[in-house]
């Protein structure tokens, strides 16, 4: 027995011996042949300036240092992929048969940059791939138990879109890859666009359908999780459920505070990428967060079929339900249905950091449609109409000194009830078409006075122009009653007296004057059942003289043609800013 086992440790020390000669062959003397190979393979520059060697392994391990792979002829930087120092891993017993088994992958110090050109060619695609396109393998795809174990450290990663110019740029500490049964259990952690992900999950199937199963993906603290599957059969098909506790956007969605730029974009939206894929995904959080502002209980079932996209969302704000239902397809086509019943506005608004000076619930209502490639498209076509009704509460007179404090004296004057008025209703309709919007009903109910206004709003051109005709309740304040003008671009209009204009049915109340059908006459997309602010029955009199004034006067008032229009909410809140910021300017 102790021979035998002598004999197996000379055998030992012999192989152990001979795997550490293997590390002091030089292997440079290759370089030349194995970069002239990639080249013929592939179309493209492989470098190897640094040593080549083999690494002290019990299985063999080559090593090179300082390796880069030259970019596609297009391409905007030299290099597709450099790396310090790259590891491969190979079992010898595979080799006698003429085949390469790679076992394991090591990447350190690396950089990568994909990009496409403006016809939306990527630079992973190889002159070789083009030559000789890949068929199908008759043996079956590839299972991914046989992909290698990767490990990359000091890892940065950049894609630039070649339609847009814009950058993605990410760095990564740790991306490893590990066998875990028949699949294998990834592990990402870095910073993407400066925000820290992690991202972990079980990896299975083959190259045709991959399944992540307990996936968690968390972006700058906040995390989602579940299982996805991606079917390549076919057309892509990614299929799942995603949840998650607590799920907050505010990073990716706050605006930079920077200014200046059009409130509706002009960049392209990814909308040709609903004809390249399917889903049937659903989405449960039971929160989501954008800054203050809270929804709870949201559900949303995506679909994407034969390029139309359905995505109906279902929330919860303060213990009252929303609604918003998204419908698009590849050409452009968008349609937008909307509704919020007796949602509490004030705090809404104060959530989004846009005002503290409204107290009131409301009802909300919108049917929408368009037509185009980005946001300034969609919004320059913009058919339907969009009904707003607040109901009882109080509102602030600065509310409307942000715009003008013209437009503040007329609409709550002063001596009455000092800054702050009662707030008895406030009605706006607004009828879409061609992105130009046209007040049908717009009024404003105060405990001292009615205000009406007429005018439109031209999403396209981004400019309001709105006429306010005050209408006092008390002859002691018929000297206030000059008519006030609101126009110029949404986001910082400007108002001010239009003394030539005339304030009709000063000192004569409307609150008597009844409207037939009520406020469902005027605002058709609001519901009068239980609950809802349209059934409580104080809009009357607003009502009736939102009709009386809208009545052959809408599309005359002087030049204001080319005017855009807000509802009196927009107004009092200085909406355009709060929605500049959201959309990121």
């Amino acid at each position: 027995m102790k021979k035998l086992l002598g004999f197996i440790l000379v055998v030992a020390l012999l192989l152990a011996g001979g795997l550490y000669a293997l590390t002091l062959v030089d292997l440079g003397r290759f370089a030349p042949q194995i970069e002239a190979a990639a080249k013929d393979a592939t179309g493209r520059t492989l470098k190897i300036e640094g040593p080549l060697h083999i690494g002290f392994s019990m299985v063999p391990t080559v090593v090179a240092e300082k390796v880069s792979f030259s970019n596609a002829e297009w391409g905007t930087k030299p290099n597709m992929i450099s790396a310090s120092r790259l590891e491969i891993e190979i079992a010898l017993l595979p080799l006698l048969s003429g085949n390469v088994d790679v076992r394991r992958v090591e990447i350190a110090d690396a950089d990568i940059f994909l990009e496409t050109d403006r016809q939306g060619r990527g630079n992973w695609v190889l002159a070789a791939n083009e030559a000789q396109p890949s068929t199908p393998s008759q043996g079956g795809a590839m299972a991914l138990a046989g992909i290698p174990e990767l490990n990359i450290t000091d890892f940065r990663f950049a894609y630039r879109d070649g339609t847009t110019g814009q950058v993605s740029e990410a760095a990564f500490d740790e991306v490893t890859l590990v066998g875990k049964g028949a699949g294998h259990h990834a592990i990402i952690e870095g910073k993407v666009n400066g925000s820290a992900v992690s991202f972990a999950s079980d990896i299975s199937g083959d190259a045709t359908n991959i399944a992540l199963n307990n996936a968690s993906l968390s972006v700058s603290g906040t995390s989602i999780g579940g299982d996805l599957s991606l079917d390549l059969k076919a057309k892509p098909k990614l299929t799942g459920a995603l949840t998650s506790p607590a799920f907050d956007v505010t990073p990716f969605l706050k605006g930079g505070g920077g200014g200046g730029g059009p409130l509706f974009s002009k960049e392209p939206l990814p909308l040709d990428g609903l004809s390249a894929v399917n889903a049937d995904l659903s989405l449960a959080l039971e929160e989501l967060r954008y800054g203050k502002l809270v929804l709870t209980s949201m559900k949303l079932p995506l679909k994407i079929q034969d390029g139309r996209l359905a995505a109906p969302l279902s929330a919860t704000y303060r213990g009252r339900p929303i609604k918003l239902a998204l419908n698009a397809d590849a050409r452009g086509n968008i349609a937008l249905d909307a509704d919020a019943v007796n949602f509490d506005l004030g705090r809404l608004l104060t959530d989004l950091d846009l005002t503290t000076m409204l107290t009131a619930n409301a009802d909300f209502g919108a049917r929408l449609k368009g037509q185009g490639k980005s946001l300034n498209a969609i919004a320059s076509s913009l058919n339907g109409q969009t009904n707003l009704l607040i109901g009882q509460g109080t509102i602030n007179s600065r509310a409307f000194a942000i715009v003008s404090d013209d437009l503040a004296r007329v609409l709550i004057p002063s001596g009455e009830s000092g800054d702050t008025a009662k707030l008895v209703c406030a009605i706006s309709r607004f009828d879409f078409a061609g992105g130009v919007g046209r007040a049908s009903a717009l009024a404003l109910e105060t405990d001292t006075l009615i205000t009406t206004g007429t005018g439109s709003v031209d999403l396209g051109k981004e400019r309001i122009d709105l006429l306010f005709k005050p209408k006092p309740k008390k002859a002691s304040l018929v000297s206030l009653a000059f008519p006030v003008r609101l126009s110029g671009p949404l986001t910082s209009p400007s108002a001010g007296l239009d003394r030539t204009g005339v304030a009709t049915g000063v000192a004569t109340a409307v609150g008597g004057v009844a409207l037939t059908g009520g406020v469902g006459a005027l605002l058709p997309l609001m519901s009068t059942g239980s609950g809802s602010v349209a059934a409580g029955g104080e809009c009357g009199a607003a009502a009736a003289a939102a009709s009386e004034e809208s009545r052959g006067v809408v599309g005359t008032i002087g030049g204001a043609a080319e005017g855009a229009a807000k509802s009196a909410g927009d107004v009092l809140e200085g909406i355009g800013r709060g929605i500049g910021n959201i959309f990121g300017r």
